[in-house]
């Protein structure tokens, strides 16, 4: 069984941003991105959605590399809805190649969505629970 059936990232980008900064952004978090841009006016929306399997890799490398799997878990588990979970990520540092939760920012997070038939095992293999560190599951 696949682990995902598709993942979507979505951001606003506002005048003052570069629209190919934001799409480096989100492709350092998730590779093989297919992007469509919406025209609001005073804005764009941004969103690019890919079923690749090596879709979720990077962000499964970036949460060990920045030995945050406790904290990726909690926000996985706190986005959790049906067959889709949701989390919002700093666009700036998404940008600089690491992932930061913390999305309060004038221009906006970058949102993912990943949807799953099976959150748990998903949330499992992406972010498990740790001890000192150290995955249990």
């Amino acid at each position: 069984m696949e682990l995902f059936e598709e993942v979507e990232a979505e951001a606003y980008v506002y005048p003052t941003e570069d629209i190919e900064k934001v799409k480096r952004a989100m492709l350092n978090l998730l590779p093989d991105l297919e992007f469509e841009a919406f025209d609001k006016g005073d804005y764009i929306i941004l969103t690019g959605k890919t079923k690749s399997r090596k879709a979720l890799q990077r962000l499964y490398e970036l949460f060990r590399g920045q030995a945050i799997l406790d904290t990726a878990r909690s926000f996985l588990e706190e986005g959790y809805f049906g067959e889709e979970i949701i989390i919002r990520v700093n666009k700036q540092a998404a940008y600089a190649g690491v992932v930061n939760f913390n999305e309060e920012s004038p221009l906006g997070p970058i949102t993912i969505i990943i949807r799953t038939k099976d959150p748990q095992k998903l949330m499992k293999w992406l972010a498990p629970r740790t001890k000192d560190g150290v995955p249990i599951e």
